[in-house]
């Protein structure tokens, strides 16, 4: 996906990057909505989840972007599986 690089650097000049990454896992239900899955394997303290949120949101915004472009469908739900605290999490991006 090509963004203004200002969304993911603060400081950077106005251009155009491309972003890469891998995507770990979607799924897309009956409706046709899709729900993006990233696995996290990050030591966690026990109700820390807020840390794990804040340091992967910017990313899978752009997960979820990619996705609703390349695929043209809505991403409905988006989560972090914390395999250290082996549990999902819910993300609003």
């Amino acid at each position: 996906t090509k963004i203004n690089a200002k969304e993911v650097f603060e400081d950077a000049e106005n251009e155009t990057i491309l972003v890469q990454g891998i995507i770990d896992l979607y799924a897309i239900d009956k409706n046709n909505n899709i729900i993006l899955l990233d696995y996290k394997t990050d030591y966690v303290e026990e109700n820390s989840e807020s840390v794990l949120i804040e340091k992967y949101k910017k990313q899978l915004a752009l997960y979820k972007r990619a996705l609703e472009d390349g695929l043209n469908l809505n991403v409905k739900e988006v989560y972090i599986y914390s395999l250290y605290l082996n549990k999902e999490i819910l993300v609003e991006v």
